[in-house]
């Protein structure tokens, strides 16, 4: 029997087994999943940026301080085959596009994948157990890998920057309060937005608050921001101390629901009394992306989760304010960004 006759006779009894096309899917999905799985492996194993301009067999042994050179060749060998690597000359180098960006060290791109690794995959690995587990436990994500968090959290920026240059140019605040800054990124845009501004921030993570500072400091805005490590459920601002403008930005689905009104309410006692409150979030459901992090959300201990279209600004006017914006700022996730003020006394 030929080869050609021998691969016939499999593609018709692999046919006469039925669920042809999703079997098919299933070989697609596969090779998807092995390219994410070898993506973040190279992150976090720190080789992609070395491969630039080509690496030998031994020197990779070398930098990786790999005692199973076998083990090492075998993995190069699935980046060459997804075409990610390339080998000349006896040098494996990137070849791919996602290699080549994450060989440059684009930081967005490295966490995404990093977090696959991370955390991303745990909730789904552990269902079973987390089904069942009793309502007080859960994942401890956001605690032991915030940093990671707080990085892919910034593939929003594009679509808020603009939006908080926007606001910042109408409302022309002297102050604001960033709340969840996280890598300060939103702290720098509104700095830039306005010479005049001057921002604080609050974040739960002391590290990641360190970083920001950092960056800030090297940006030459560290004298127009003020960041702390703290919780801003009981930290209180100097009593003299009002904001123009106060943002929730991709966090308020870290607070339980049944508090969200309350911190809104306190947030208002910070506000002069034109001030505003904007809080951007996803929401769910809507999109692929956004029943992925409402599961994550869930699975950690606590009560996180993403609020419903609709609740946010229903949760705003409970707490005494006055919706003046309510609209989508990503055309095809359900993310969106509210303003509102605080209502007039009766």
């Amino acid at each position: 029997m030929g080869s050609f006759e021998t691969q016939a006779r499999g593609l018709l009894g692999t046919i006469r087994t039925g669920h042809v096309a999703a079997r098919a899917l299933a070989v697609a999905d596969s090779r998807v999943f092995v390219r994410a799985l070898f993506l973040a492996s190279a992150v976090r194993l720190g080789v992609l940026g070395g491969l630039r301009h080509g690496r030998s067999f031994a020197e990779l042994v070398a930098v990786t301080r790999c005692t199973r050179p076998e083990r090492l060749r075998a993995w190069l060998s699935v980046g060459v085959e997804l075409h990610e690597l390339d080998v000349r000359s006896d040098r494996y180098v990137v070849r791919g596009r996602r290699a080549r960006a994450l060989a440059d060290g684009d930081p967005l791109l490295q966490a995404h994948y990093r977090s696959m690794l991370d955390y991303q995959s745990g909730a789904y690995d552990e269902l079973a157990s987390l089904l069942r587990a009793d309502p007080s436990t859960g994942r401890v994500d956001l605690d032991e890998h915030a940093a990671v968090i707080a990085e892919v959290s910034l593939a929003a920026a594009p679509f808020v920057t603009p939006y908080l240059d926007r606001i910042v140019d109408e409302l022309r605040p002297g102050r604001a309060l960033d709340v969840g800054c996280g890598t300060g990124v939103y702290v720098r845009a509104m700095l830039d937005a306005d010479p005049l501004l001057t921002v604080d921030g609050i974040d739960l993570a002391a590290g990641v608050i360190d970083d920001a500072r950092e960056r800030l400091q090297t940006a030459g805005l560290g004298n127009r921001a003020n960041l702390v490590a703290g919780d801003i459920r009981s930290w209180e601002p100097d009593p003299a101390r009002r904001f123009d403008l106060v943002t929730l930005l991709n966090d308020v689905y870290y607070f339980p629901e049944p508090e969200r009104a309350a911190l809104y309410e306190r947030l208002g006692g910070f506000l002069t009394d034109d001030g505003e409150l904007v809080v951007v979030t996803m929401t769910r459901a809507g999109s692929i992306a956004s029943a992925h992090l409402h599961f994550m959300l869930a699975c950690e201990a606590g009560a996180a989760s993403l609020p419903e279209r609709g609740e946010v600004p229903a949760d705003l006017r409970r707490a005494g304010y006055v919706v003046v914006e309510d609209e989508a700022l990503v055309p095809t996730e359900p993310f969106v960004a509210v303003r509102a003020r605080r209502a007039a006394p009766r």
